[in-house]
C-alpha cells in the first residue's frame, strides 16, 4: 500500500502501517522518543524505510500484549496459535518462523488464552469504570498521516472516536499499574510524546477540533487479576510531549533534508554527578549508618 495524500485512513493493516505507506520516510511517535533519547542515528536504524537492513524485533515477550491489544480492540497482528509449551526446542522455533514467513506471529496456547482472560477482565472493569465508554463509538488502529513542508509524518490510533475528539490506547505491563506509579510508567514510556504527536497530526487533519481533544490510557497488568487503570493526559502532560515532539521534528527536518544523521557527540564529556545520587550518599553520611559498622579488625 502507498499513499499520496494526507488523512485519516481507517482500513490499514497493521503489516501496510509498518511498511511505511507514506511517499517519502516518515517520522513516527516512536522514532521521535528514539531522537529525544538517544539520537537521530539510532532513529535510521530503526527505521523501515531508511534502512535496507532493517529486522523488525522478534521477541516472544510480547506475544501476550499484542495479543490482548488485539482482543481489545478487534484489530491489531494477526496471530497463530501454536500448541507448544515453549519455544525452545527446534519445532517450536521453527513453527513461529514460518507464521512469521506468512505474515503473522506465532503464540503459545498458554499466552493465547491468557490473553482472552485480559479481555474478559478488561470488559468487566471498564463496564464498571467512570470511563464505561472507553472504545466505543469510533475505530480501532486508524492510520493519520500528514505532510509539513514536504516532510512526512504517521501514527497508528488505537482507537479514534468517530468525532474525532477522544483518543484512547491501550497498554499492557507486566509491572503494576497502581496510582502511584503510573505516571512513573507513563514518563518511562513516553505515553506524553505519543499524545503530543497524535494531537500534532489531527490538528491539522482536523483543525476545527484543535485544543478540543482528550487522550486517555487504559494500562492494565498482564498478570491475574489483570487489574486495570485509566490515565487522562493533562495539559501539563501535553505540554512536556509538545516539547519532545518539537525538537524530534526539527532534527527529523534536518536529517531528511541533508540526509546526514548523526550520532553522538564525537567529543568527550564531563557530565554532572547526579544529584539525587549525591543526596542519597549525604543522607546515608549524616544518619550514622557507617559510625555502627564494626571495624574488620575486630575493634
Amino acid at each position: 500500500m502507498k499513499i499520496t495524500d494526507p488523512g485519516i485512513y481507517r482500513d490499514v493493516s497493521d503489516a501496510d502501517y509498518r511498511s511505511d505507506p507514506c511517499p517519502i520516510a516518515s517520522l513516527t511517535q516512536s522514532l521521535a522518543k528514539i531522537i529525544t533519547e538517544r539520537s537521530p542515528w539510532h532513529a535510521w536504524t530503526e527505521s523501515r524505510s531508511l534502512n535496507a537492513d532493517h529486522e523488525p524485533e522478534d521477541d516472544a515477550k510480547f506475544d501476550l500484549g499484542n495479543a490482548a491489544h488485539a482482543l481489545i480492540l478487534g484489530r491489531g497482528k494477526d496471530f497463530e496459535v501454536l500448541s507448544f509449551k515453549d519455544w525452545r526446542t527446534k519445532d517450536a522455533k521453527a513453527a513461529r518462523k514460518a507464521a512469521a514467513e506468512a505474515g503473522k506471529i506465532g503464540i503459545l496456547t498458554e499466552n493465547y488464552d491468557r490473553a482472552f482472560d485480559m479481555r474478559k477482565s478488561a470488559e468487566t472493569q471498564i463496564a464498571r469504570h467512570q470511563d464505561c465508554n472507553a472504545f466505543t463509538n469510533g475505530t480501532a488502529e486508524v492510520m493519520i498521516a500528514w505532510e509539513e513542508d514536504g516532510v512526512w509524518f504517521r501514527s497508528l490510533v488505537d482507537w479514534l472516536h468517530d468525532d474525532l475528539r477522544t483518543i484512547d490506547d491501550f497498554k499492557s505491563t507486566g509491572m503494576s499499574v497502581a496510582e502511584h506509579v503510573l505516571g512513573l510508567r507513563a514518563e518511562a514510556g513516553g505515553w506524553h510524546i505519543q499524545a503530543a504527536f497524535i494531537e500534532r497530526g489531527l490538528d491539522i487533519l482536523d483543525p476545527t477540533g484543535a485544543g478540543r481533544r482528550r487522550f486517555r490510557f487504559i494500562a492494565q497488568e498482564t498478570d491475574d487479576p489483570f487489574a486495570l487503570n485509566v490515565m487522562h493526559m493533562t495539559e501539563h502532560w501535553m505540554t512536556m510531549g509538545r516539547k519532545r515532539v518539537n525538537a524530534a521534528v526539527d532534527i527529523w527536518k534536518s536529517c531528511i533534508r541533508t540526509n546526514r544523521w548523526p550520532g553522538y557527540s564525537r567529543h568527550s564529556i564531563t557530565p554532572d554527578y547526579p544529584s539525587f545520587k549525591e543526596k542519597q550518599w549525604l543522607e546515608r553520611e549524616l544518619s550514622g549508618e557507617f559510625e555502627r559498622v564494626p571495624s574488620l579488625m575486630g575493634g
